[in-house]
């Protein structure tokens, strides 16, 4: 009896401390998420020409969405971005790889949204701007540790565009043979060139995660709630039997 009741006890532990934790994570995400939008809206109150700075020395110290600016010529080259949705339609973000005279690494340029089209075997042929461009955007640094179901992250191709997975470049970098920064430039929605964007964060909002911690916790006072109650009568009812 008693190493039942023993059992049970570090079951209930065990189980109320992995729900608290659930629900500290859960509020830990909510709080990126918010610093995440934070940092979207503030970028978005400086839309005007003079908010967009020249690329810094090193882009990979600034803070998420930057407004930056930079002139340079498009390869002939670009990644397609997979599985990416635009008004509930899947299709491909184009990134642009863009030669600046001053930097060794071609940056990537998010330059918006094209559909799949009708066979996914054949990917769309894209025509990037000629010649010298003046590229102005939000600085975004890859992410590297996002999920992805393929094995993969480039699709073996023998030439471009190359379909990618993720914007992992020091692993694109190491396929492809080609030089790339670790960030990315979102093109900005006013330039004339490029394709559909809107760079609001696509993510779950900070609302519901903070919905979910709610929902741990309160399931952890639960299980403690009719931990007690079946303490309490498995003691009333061993007095009785005394």
């Amino acid at each position: 009896m008693r190493y039942g009741t023993t059992l049970a006890t570090l079951i209930t532990v065990l189980a109320i401390a992995f729900l608290v934790k659930l629900g500290f994570w859960q509020l830990d995400r909510a709080s990126e998420k918010q610093a995440l939008f934070d940092d979207f809206n503030n970028a978005q109150s400086q839309v005007d020409q003079s908010a967009f700075q020249p690329l810094p020395e090193d882009p990979a110290a600034s803070s998420r969405y930057t407004p930056v600016t930079a002139t340079g010529a498009f390869s002939d080259n670009y990644l397609l971005l997979d599985n990416k949705i635009f008004n509930g339609k899947v299709g491909y973000q184009v990134i642009g790889l863009l030669k600046v005279s001053d930097r060794q690494a071609l940056i990537p340029v998010n330059m918006g949204w094209v559909p799949v089209g009708q066979d996914r075997r054949q990917l769309p042929n894209l025509p990037l701007p000629d010649g010298q461009v003046e590229v102005n955007g939000w600085l975004y640094p890859a992410n590297a540790d996002a999920f992805t179901f393929a094995e993969q992250i480039v699709e073996p191709s023998s030439k471009a565009p190359w379909r990618v997975q993720q914007l992992d470049f020091n692993a694109i970098s190491e396929a492809l043979e080609l030089p790339l920064a670790n960030y990315v430039v979102l093109l900005s929605e006013q330039s004339n060139f490029g394709w559909p964007r809107q760079w609001s964060p696509q993510v779950m909002t900070p609302a519901k995660h903070q919905a979910y911690a709610m929902q741990w916790f309160s399931l952890a006072i639960a299980c403690l709630i009719v931990f007690f109650f079946a303490r309490r009568s498995i003691i009333r009812t061993k007095k009785e039997c005394e």
